[in-house]
């Protein structure tokens, strides 16, 4: 069976992988944070997804952990949720019965499913009392001959250089999105210069761009990070390694 990979909206991607369907950081609701309101409708409707196997969190962030979605995805689909340390029991909050809490470079398999959770450079916390008590995370997903690296959240770091020489990674899905005023996201966010060099660093095949035009959450003007990606990958001779998608479009693999 074929792979693919379909941008939902922001962080939230649904791969396809063989007879696996895989979510990451799934965001249905109006509005993150209570505040901050959809600006795209997501590119799957929420009735329109296949039967999910398996749920992937990388932190505790409003704009990637949403209690209310995790909820009817539970409800519908009673998949696997797999979350960073001190995450999972928003998992059991809202009902999954199968609730994996994993460390970094600490691993779950099943049914021809492995997922691996991997460093990533950001913080964790939703309110302004549990900063960093629990992990943020990257993850590597294996299946069907396919190796997908999900950054999550991340800042520019090192360690891309060595998950690039621990796996061999077909797709990097990667955020782009969220780094202005620049003093403020230098540490915890990529510019899409930094998400090139950073996908480089992995050495990978393909890059799907992430975490971007859906919710208005720093100071670039919605459209720039696609524009600024695209000059860049330009630059280092890499444009046809790039696959920018617009929310519900999928790419091949």
């Amino acid at each position: 069976m074929s792979n693919s990979i379909t941008l939902i909206n922001h962080a939230t991607v649904l791969l396809r992988l063989g007879s696996i369907n895989v979510l990451t950081d799934p965001v249905y609701s109006r509005t993150v944070s209570f505040i901050l309101p959809r600006l795209q409708k997501p590119g799957v409707p929420f009735d329109a997804l296949p039967s999910i196997d398996a749920v992937l969190i990388s932190h505790n962030h409003y704009d990637h952990l949403n209690l209310r979605t995790l909820r009817r995805i539970r409800k519908s689909f009673s998949p696997v949720g797999i979350f960073p340390r001190g995450v999972a029991r928003y998992g059991r909050r809202v009902g999954f019965r199968n609730v994996v809490e994993l460390d970094w470079g600490e691993s779950f398999s099943e049914n021809g499913l492995t997922i691996t959770c991997v460093p990533a450079r950001h913080f964790s916390g939703r309110t302004a009392w549990d900063r960093n008590r629990s992990l943020f995370c990257g993850y590597v997903i294996q299946a069907n001959d396919l190796t997908v690296y999900f950054a999550g959240d991340s800042g520019y770091a090192p360690f891309f250089q060595e998950l690039g020489r621990l796996f061999s990674i077909d797709v990097a899905l990667l955020p782009i999105g969220a780094y202005r005023p620049r003093q403020w996201f230098k540490t915890i966010h990529m510019t899409p210069g930094e998400a090139v060099q950073a996908f480089l660093d992995l050495r990978a095949k393909h890059f799907v761009p992430i975490h971007w035009g859906t919710f208005k959450i720093s100071d670039e003007p919605m459209s720039e990070p696609p524009i600024l990606l695209r000059q860049e990958a330009d630059a280092k001779g890499i444009v046809d390694r790039v696959h920018i998608l617009r929310n519900g479009e999928t790419f091949s693999c």
